[in-house]
C-alpha cells in the first residue's frame, strides 16, 4: 500500500524528519507482528547469509569453538510495502519489536550473546517493495563432535546448524543467499593451529513428531597445523630414541652410565606421552601420537633391556661364584662351630683365589676362561648388532606410520559425510 503525507497516494517526495517519523507510524498502524507474512498462504522464504568476523578458541577438550560473525536475514513482507520515490526509511534497530522476525536458533550452540557496545548492534533495513534485511553482530560458541584417531595430523569437521524453532517448513523455509552465501576474509581462516581449509553449505531439515522443520548448514574442515607438535613431541622423542642408541657404543662394563642413560630417557619419554593427554578429552581409543609415543617408549626400554642381557652374559660366571660361595659358607656354618667353619672358609677362598691367578696352568682354568671369553664375545656381539638392528626397525615403523595415516585421512572424511 501506497501512501502519503494525508494517508492518500503522493507524488511528491518528502525527506524531512517529522514528515518520514510520521510516515512509519503510519506505516506501522494495524500490522499484527504475532502473524507472518502471508498468513494462510505462500511460505516465507528467508534467504541466510554470513559474514564471518573471526574464529577462534577451538577447544579439544571441552569440543566446540567459538565465533564472531554478522548474521543477515532477508525476506518479503507484503503488509511494509510504501513508495520509494515518495520517501526513505533510514535503517534502524528500534524497529524490531514491532515488526515479525523469523524465530532462527543455533541448534548445536552451547552459549551465545549479542553485541552492544557501543549500541546495539542490530539494525532493520526496509525496501519498497517489502523486502526486510535484518541485519545482527552475535557470537556463539558451537559443540562439535570432533574425532581424534588421526591427532594431530587430523582434520576437525564441525557443522553450525540454523533452525526454525515454532514454524514448520510448510510454513517458514530457511535458504542459503544465492550470491555470497557465507563471506570469510583470508584471514580468519589462518588461526593458531588450524588452518580453515574448506567450507561447504548444506541442508539439514528436522522431523521431529510436531513437524518438520526447515534447517540449513555451514560446515568448516579445520585442518591442524603441525608445527607446534613436531616441535614439542615427535622431533624431541625421535632424538631421545636415537639418544638411547648411544649405550650401545658404551663399555658394558660401564653400568653406572649406561644404567643411569637408559632410566633416564625412559622417564623423558614417559612424561612426554602423558602430557599429550592433557590438551585432549579422556577418549577410550588410541590416537596416532598414542602409537607414536608407544612405539618410542618400547625402543628405548629395549635398549635397557638390551644392555641387561648383554650385562648378564659377561658376568655370569662371578655371580655364579659368589653363589656358590655363599651357599658353602651357610652349610659350613650349620655343621661345624664358628672357628672351624672360618678356617674350612679360608682354605676354599685361597682355593679359589688360586683357580683365578693368571699365571694359572690348570685345564680347568683354562676352560672357564674359554667360556668367560665365549660369553664376553657374546656380549659385544649383541651390542654391534643392536647398532645396526634399532636403527633399522624405527626406520621400517616410521614408513609404515606415516603412509598409513595419509591413507586414514579419506576414510575419515568418508565417515563424517
Amino acid at each position: 500500500m501506497y501512501v502519503g503525507d494525508d494517508g492518500e497516494p503522493g507524488t511528491t517526495p518528502k525527506r524531512n524528519i517529522t514528515w518520514t517519523s510520521q510516515f512509519v507510524d503510519r506505516l506501522l498502524t494495524g500490522y499484527d507482528k504475532r502473524m507472518r507474512p502471508n498468513f494462510e498462504g505462500d511460505t516465507v522464504r528467508v534467504n541466510v547469509d554470513l559474514f564471518i568476523i573471526r574464529i577462534d578458541n577451538i577447544a579439544e577438550v571441552t569440543m566446540d569453538f567459538d565465533t564472531s560473525m554478522f548474521l543477515r536475514q532477508q525476506w518479503n513482507d507484503p503488509r511494509l510495502r510504501y513508495n520509494e520515490s515518495i520517501t526513505n526509511i533510514p535503517p534502524s534497530g528500534t524497529l524490531l519489536d514491532k515488526i515479525w522476525l523469523p524465530d532462527l536458533f543455533f541448534f548445536n550452540e552451547k552459549d551465545s550473546h549479542f553485541h552492544d557496545i557501543t549500541t546495539d548492534n542490530v539494525l532493520v533495513r526496509f525496501a519498497g517493495n517489502g523486502d526486510v534485511l535484518y541485519s545482527m553482530r552475535l557470537s556463539v560458541k558451537v559443540s562439535c563432535n570432533m574425532d581424534f584417531s588421526r591427532f594431530p595430523m587430523d582434520k576437525q569437521y564441525c557443522g553450525m546448524q540454523l533452525e526454525s524453532y515454532g514454524y514448520t517448513a510448510e510454513e517458514l523455509l530457511f535458504l542459503w543467499k544465492p550470491e555470497g552465501p557465507l563471506q570469510m576474509p583470508e584471514h580468519t581462516r589462518h588461526l593458531q593451529q588450524y588452518f580453515v581449509s574448506e567450507t561447504e553449505l548444506l541442508r539439514c531439515d528436522k522431523l521431529y513428531y510436531t513437524g518438520n522443520f526447515s534447517c540449513i548448514e555451514v560446515d568448516f574442515t579445520f585442518t591442524r597445523l603441525l608445527g607446534y607438535y613436531w616441535i614439542s613431541y615427535y622431533v624431541p622423542s625421535m632424538l631421545l630414541v636415537i639418544l638411547s642408541w648411544v649405550s650401545f657404543w658404551i663399555n658394558p662394563l660401564a653400568s653406572p652410565a649406561r644404567v643411569a642413560l637408559g632410566v633416564t630417557i625412559v622417564l623423558t619419554v614417559t612424561t612426554q606421552a602423558i602430557s599429550v593427554h592433557s590438551i585432549l578429552p579422556k577418549v577410550s581409543y588410541v590416537t596416532a601420537i598414542d602409537v607414536w609415543m608407544l612405539v618410542c617408549l618400547m625402543f628405548v626400554v629395549a635398549s635397557l633391556l638390551e644392555y641387561a642381557m648383554v650385562h648378564h652374559l659377561i658376568t655370569l660366571d662371578e655371580y655364579n661364584n659368589d653363589s656358590i660361595c655363599k651357599i658353602l659358607y651357610k652349610k659350613i656354618l650349620r655343621r661345624k662351630n664358628r672357628k672351624r667353619a672360618q678356617q674350612r672358609m679360608n682354605q676354599h677362598e685361597m682355593q679359589t683365589l688360586n683357580l683365578r691367578a693368571p699365571n694359572s696352568t690348570s685345564e680347568k682354568d683354562i676352560e672357564k676362561q674359554r667360556i668367560n671369553t665365549r660369553r664376553k664375545r657374546h656380549g659385544i656381539y649383541v651390542d654391534r648388532c643392536s647398532r645396526l638392528l634399532f636403527p633399522v626397525c624405527f626406520l621400517i615403523f616410521n614408513m609404515i606410520y606415516w603412509p598409513s595415516l595419509l591413507m586414514d585421512e579419506k576414510r575419515q572424511r568418508n565417515e563424517f559425510l
